[in-house]
């Protein structure tokens, strides 16, 4: 096991300075002018294109800017905004709206979509299998900015369910994050569903019947261990989607998050802003696929790291 985190800690600093690196060169080399973009029409004298310019070493070559944001990140200095606001205090506000966005969603995501995905693969062949399986395709192909506005329209506007903006309260933010989980919860219907009608056809579970035990106890206590299995895997890889996928809800519902905060940034060239929180965003996706590599030795007893 000791040898596994070890080799796991190895890869995930190798793909974080892969990323960053391709992000910092990205973002960095298709800029044109920062400043002025920052800046809009308005004239910035040279005295002051003069300072920005020294302080987030715009006069350096590619390699120094890049060894010193690193550096900087290292030593947990997030660095300024162009704004020459810190960008962990902007992150600081950001961060809790995000994370309760994120939260909810993967809530109604396991709860929902494990519950319909076994009662699906229970009653296959069943009226609630059919139309599960045709409503999670419908909901698979539609984008999201799509389910987005579409929900903010019905839910919001015509039936007045829901706040169709963030009011600050976490009622306000149902509404978001049903529909930024609704991606996950479809796929996650879907994968659930499969695995437990392949655990219940397994030899496991004909032998548990066969002693006797009844069919909830051996979906229950059997074949939902063994289907989770997946399921966890595609959980934790989808926690780092749902908080990248939050850019496009956060800016339609107009929630002060991080998702919205790297859109601002994008749209005002604010290169260090968008490097540092796409850079975050990697870290968070590695810890979870980590954590989820070692909940498999949880689920499955068989499973041994070397």
């Amino acid at each position: 096991m000791v040898r596994f985190v070890v080799r796991r800690l190895l890869q995930m600093v190798i793909v974080f300075f892969g990323t960053t690196l391709v992000v910092y060169a990205m973002m960095f080399g298709a800029q044109g002018d920062p400043i002025q973009a920052l800046a809009g029409e308005k004239p910035v004298s040279a005295a002051q294109r003069a300072y920005l310019t020294e302080h987030f070493h715009l006069d350096h070559g590619f390699w120094y800017r890049y060894a010193d944001y690193v550096g900087g990140l290292l030593r947990g200095d997030l660095g300024d905004t162009l704004t020459l606001r810190p960008i962990s205090s902007v992150l600081a506000g950001a961060w809790p709206y995000t994370l309760k966005l994120a939260g909810l969603a993967m809530v109604v995501v396991v709860v929902v979509g494990v519950g319909a995905g076994v009662l699906a693969g229970v009653r296959r062949g069943g009226l609630f299998d059919a139309a599960t399986l045709a409503l999670t395709l419908v909901v698979i192909g539609v984008p999201v900015v799509v389910l987005g506005f579409l929900g903010q329209y019905l839910l919001g506007i015509r039936l007045r369910l829901f706040p169709v903006a963030n009011e600050g309260d976490l009622y306000s933010l149902i509404l978001p994050a049903l529909l930024l989980g609704m991606l996950s919860l479809a796929t996650t219907v879907r994968l659930t569903r499969t695995t437990v009608v392949e655990n219940l056809r397994a030899d496991y579970a004909k032998t548990a019947r066969a002693k006797g035990l009844s069919r909830t106890r051996v979906v229950g206590v059997h074949v939902l261990r063994n289907s989770l299995i997946p399921v966890v895997t595609f959980l934790g890889v989808e926690l780092g989607s749902l908080m990248a996928g939050a850019v496009v809800i956060e800016n339609i519902f107009n929630i002060p998050g991080v998702g919205f905060t790297l859109a601002r940034a994008v749209r005002t060239e604010d290169g260090p802003t968008v490097v540092t929180i796409v850079s975050l965003l990697v870290i968070v996706f590695l810890v979870v696929n980590l954590a989820v590599d070692l909940l498999y030795a949880v689920l499955d007893p068989r499973i041994r790291y070397a």
